[in-house]
């Protein structure tokens, strides 16, 4: 993409990545990347969360819920509304829960906006919700972006907007543990990986 562009991994002004919610390696290959990217060069990063990015995508609105799916029956979810700019801002913090308790959570809302494809897989019980109101309106709205170009387009506008990070200070936003960290929890793992784990979070 950079030779068609005519350009060099210098010629980057920001780099941008997902932070998460997500699938832990792929998170984990992304940001590696990009924080190699930008150390190297020493050009800023910006890490958008995944639910940042589903709201943004169905954005501008007062308010947007964002849902995505965090699969084992579950969904990630956040509540956001948007500055002057067009940036989501968060309205509490993000969660992973059934989806019923995701759409329970915001139930005393009259008007707000359904984005994410965790959204998308409930578009009917949305409309379902809605109809049964006596206020507000409440709707699902799909992206016609790729995640990838709203965290880039949205990463802009943050820079733009004067935000910036560097390789040491973004942090992935994983909402709930991982597998190993469970196991580890309810006494699953061997002694050598427990001893491994407790040196590694030092």
């Amino acid at each position: 993409m950079l030779a068609e562009l005519r350009m060099t991994i210098g010629d980057v002004d920001v780099f941008a990545v997902c932070v998460g919610p997500g699938g832990f390696t792929g998170l984990r290959v992304g940001m590696a990347a990009m924080k190699g990217f930008a150390a190297a060069t020493r050009k800023p990063i910006l890490g958008v969360t995944s639910l940042e990015g589903a709201a943004f995508a169905a954005g501008p609105a007062l308010s947007v819920c964002a849902i995505v799916n965090a699969y084992k029956g579950e969904v990630y979810s956040q509540l956001f509304s948007f500055d002057g700019d067009g940036v989501p801002v968060a309205l509490n913090d993000p969660i992973v829960s059934t989806l019923e308790k995701a759409i329970e959570r915001v139930s005393d809302m009259n008007e707000i906006v359904f984005a994410g494809d965790g959204a998308e897989g409930a578009a009917e019980v949305i409309r379902d919700i809605s109809a049964a109101r006596v206020e507000g309106k409440w709707t699902a709205k799909q992206s016609d972006h790729s995640l990838a170009e709203d965290v880039a387009r949205l990463a802009f506008l943050k820079n733009a907007g004067g935000h910036m990070e560097t390789a040491e200070s973004l942090k992935a936003c994983y909402v709930r543990p991982s597998e190993a960290e469970i196991k580890l929890s309810l006494g699953l793992l061997g002694s050598k990986v427990k001893r491994s784990m407790k040196s590694e979070s030092r």
